[in-house]
């Protein structure tokens, strides 16, 4: 989330000052938790995949091992994470007044297409799903107007 934000802020001219630079260097709450709910979101998207490729560190694994639990009840702690992350992304959005609007939403933005590719499965690594659709409404398919 880091890198993304600091990319974008990089695309968007002199609404990046100095100081907003500053304040992504300050690893902001609002950035934490975004920054939180994409990993559970990624492990649990793609929790089966990952076990058929034998890969054991997974936060849905690390959880269950470390707290004794089956699967399910591991998917459903993981997502009550998320489910608060997103409570303090919100109470941050609306509280942060020394960012411009415009690079908040632009974090908003960037969780946004997390939920997209890990919203139907694991986009990501496997696109042939909605991501591909969306891929091709957004690069193919003309927009009437």
């Amino acid at each position: 989330m880091y890198a993304t934000m600091a990319g974008t802020l990089t695309g968007m001219g002199h609404i990046a000052t100095k100081e907003t630079y500053e304040w992504l260097r300050s690893r902001p709450k609002v950035i934490q938790s975004l920054s939180i709910n994409g990993r559970p979101m990624n492990d649990m998207a793609g929790f089966e995949d990952d076990m058929s490729r034998g890969y054991v560190t997974t936060g849905v694994n690390c959880y269950m091992k470390q707290y004794g639990v089956t699967k399910g009840e591991a998917f459903k702690k993981l997502h009550q994470m998320r489910v608060h992350n997103e409570k303090i992304v919100n109470e941050e959005f609306l509280t942060i007044k020394d960012v411009p609007r415009r690079v908040l939403k632009e974090a908003i933005n960037c969780a946004r297409m997390t939920n997209v590719a890990y919203g139907y499965g694991e986009g990501l690594t496997h696109p042939e799903g909605k991501i591909k659709e969306y891929i091709i409404s957004l690069y193919v398919e003309l927009i009437r107007l």
